[in-house]
Formats: structure tokens, C-alpha cells, sequence
């Protein structure tokens, strides 16, 4: 219910509280005005002005003083590393550095020196640092440290600096292990250099390293990703003699590359010899190649992809759903288009928005070619 007019609250009051009648006010003549009532006192300070005097004369907050603890054996070390490298990694090694060789460095700080510095300076900055807390003949960094700088600087990924790795490891006695070949391959396909990905792979022979699975699927991912299938499929049987048998991973990226080439007939083949080797294709596989047979113009192959993807209750993945909407009206087969629709809801594929967005903007094209 709304408020109450303020004389019908009035009214409401006990008799008691109500104002008594002034007798002169009421034989006054109407035309005569009442007096006005006397002012208030008014207050020279107002209220605003009393809060803004207490707040400034309020004192001010002072943080209290960082007190610096000295450093007197290996754990304060270690705390006082721990503390700074977060705001300052110049300024932890320089901790390190001061202490040496008085003070040993512990281990676990050294590993955190490095990983600080691979990941916010340079391959470089970690070995002079190395160097001078360490000696390989005397005292050789411990392993963990370089495992730790190994890790940082692959996932940093970037392979000038992955290159610099090695050779530090290979100084400290550390043979590099897989992974870190892995890492380095992987940098050389995100910049677009197959031969890098191949020189990568003769090195890690060279150095007595066998190629693991990942090896082989980054392998064939980064030369069917530069348009060199061929090459790729070599691989699938020197990977088995290897006992490293392909997997989806490495189905699904050589099925990408064909795509890319044009040859989307021969990526469906090969989920066929895919099947047949007991290898189950996933969501990936089949988004893969329902884009790709779509961009090849074979729509009726990405139809079949499409039923066999409903049969599994799969999940459409955004590109794969917005080309394949676009070939539907394109073809003039709408109906079909709004049944991928429907089933892009039903099964949670992606937002409803950009379902509905995607539909709305192959129908308006369509309507366009037909005017």
C-alpha cells in the first residue's frame, strides 16, 4: 500500500498530541496573515563541513615498516628469496648472488631463481647465473634445479630460447629427456616451419633419444598442418615399428591436413582404416571432417559424417555447425538446416544465441540470392 497524505496521518493522532487552537489566531480576520514564525538558529558549522574538518584532521594511516631479517644461514635464504622474486626476480638474485659462497643456496630456491628467470628473462640470464653459483666439476647445480629451468622454458615455447636449453643441460650433465624435443617441435609448428619440426626430429636421434607417441602425433600434426601429407603418412608406420601404435590424435590431424589439401574423400577413407585398426574416432574427428567435406563441396558425405555424429550423440564444435549451416542453405536444403538447428539445442552444442545467429544469417544470404 501507497503512503498516507500527511493530514490524514494528522488526523489519525491522538487528541492528546494534536495542537491546541490559538484563540487570537482565530478571531483574526481572514485577510490578515499570520505571523511568521521565528527563525532558526542556524549553525555556522554545518554537518558536511564538521566531517570533512574530522576526516582531515583524522590522522593518517602509516604502513607499518617492513623489517629486513638477516640472512644468516640457508633458510633465511630461501625465505627471503621466496618473498622477493614475486616483485622482483632482478632483486632475488641478487639475494643469491650476495650470499654465495658463504651462505649455499638450497636447492629449491636455485629452481625457483630459474624458473623466474626463463620465464621473465632469458635462457641466458639462468646459465650466468649458474655459473656462478655452480661449477660442474666442483659443485654441479643439482638436477631438479635443471629440470625445473627445462620446464619453464618449454612451456615458455619459444625456440630460440628452447635451442639455448640443450646445450646448458648437456654442460650440467642432464640428457635432455622427450619432452623437451617435444616442446621444441611444437615451437617450430606455431612458427609455421616444418623443416624446424624435421631438424628437431634428427637432433633427438643424434642425441640418443627415442620419439615417444607425442612425438610422432606432433610430428604428423605439424607437416599435414603445412599442406606435407605425404610425408605425414610416412610416419604411420615407422611410429608401429616403433610400438607407438597412432592413436585418434594422430587419425584426426592427418584427416586435417587432407582436408586442407582438398582431399576430403581420402580423410573419409582413412576414418574408415581408422575403424578397421579398432581405433575409435571422437567428436574432433568427425567435426573435422564434416567442415572439411563441406569446404570440399561433397555435402552429401558431410550428411552421412552428420548422422553418424547424431547416432553417437556427439556434440557439434562452432565451425564445423556454422559451416555446415551455410553449405545446408546454400544447397537450398532449409529443412535440413533447421533440423542441425534443433539438434545443435538439444544436444547443448554451443550457445543458443550463436546457434540461432549462425541459421539467421545463412536464411538472410539465401533470401538475398533469391530477390
Amino acid at each position: 500500500m501507497g503512503k498516507l497524505p500527511h493530514a490524514m496521518r494528522a488526523a489519525k493522532l491522538p487528541l492528546a498530541v494534536l495542537p491546541k487552537p490559538n484563540p487570537s489566531s482565530a478571531s483574526a480576520s481572514p485577510s490578515q496573515s499570520p505571523s511568521p514564525p521565528p527563525p532558526r538558529p542556524t549553525n555556522s558549522r554545518p554537518r558536511k563541513t564538521l566531517a570533512k574538518v574530522t576526516k582531515t584532521l583524522a590522522p593518517a594511516a602509516t604502513p607499518p615498516p617492513v623489517e629486513k631479517r638477516p640472512i644468516r644461514n640457508s633458510t633465511d635464504l630461501a625465505a627471503a628469496i621466496r618473498a622477493a622474486v614475486d616483485a622482483d626476480v632482478d632483486a632475488a638474485v641478487d639475494l643469491a648472488r650476495a650470499a654465495a659462497p658463504t651462505i649455499p643456496l638450497p636447492p629449491q630456491s636455485l629452481a625457483l631463481l630459474l624458473r623466474r628467470l626463463a620465464r621473465h628473462r632469458s635462457v641466458a640470464a639462468a646459465r650466468d647465473l649458474i655459473a656462478e653459483l655452480h661449477t660442474p666439476t666442483t659443485s654441479p647445480p643439482p638436477r631438479s634445479a635443471l629440470l625445473a629451468l627445462s620446464d619453464a622454458v618449454c612451456r615458455r615455447g619459444e625456440p630460440r630460447e628452447i635451442a639455448q636449453l640443450l646445450p646448458v643441460l648437456a654442460e650440467h650433465g642432464v640428457k635432455a629427456d622427450a619432452p623437451v624435443y617435444n616442446a621444441l617441435m611444437k615451437s617450430h609448428i606455431a612458427a609455421a616451419d616444418p623443416g624446424g619440426v624435421l631438424a628437431v626430429l634428427r637432433r633427438m636421434k643424434d642425441d640418443g633419444v627415442e620419439p615417444d607417441l607425442v612425438t610422432y602425433n606432433t610430428l604428423v600434426y605439424g607437416l599435414a598442418r603445412a599442406g606435407m601429407v605425404t610425408k605425414a603418412r610416412t610416419y604411420l608406420d615407422a611410429m608401429a615399428a616403433a610400438g607407438h601404435f597412432p592413436d585418434v590424435i594422430t587419425y584426426t590431424s592427418l584427416m586435417n591436413g587432407m582436408c586442407v589439401k582438398g582431399d576430403a574423400l581420402g580423410a573419409l577413407a582413412l576414418l574408415e582404416e581408422m575403424e578397421a585398426k579398432g581405433c575409435e574416432p571422437n567428436a574432433r574427428t568427425y567435426n573435422t571432417l564434416l567442415m572439411g567435406l563441406c569446404k570440399n563441396k561433397k555435402l552429401d558425405k558431410a550428411v552421412d559424417v552428420y548422422k553418424s555424429m547424431v547416432d553417437a550423440e556427439m556434440k557439434l564444435e562452432a565451425p564445423a555447425y556454422a559451416t555446415f549451416v551455410r553449405a545446408l542453405c546454400r544447397a537450398g536444403r532449409v529443412p535440413d538446416a533447421y533440423e542441425v538447428f534443433d539438434y545443435g539445442i538439444e544436444s547443448k552444442s554451443l550457445a543458443q544465441v550463436t546457434l540461432y545467429t549462425e541459421l539467421e544469417n545463412s536464411l538472410k544470404w539465401l533470401h538475398r540470392m533469391k530477390s
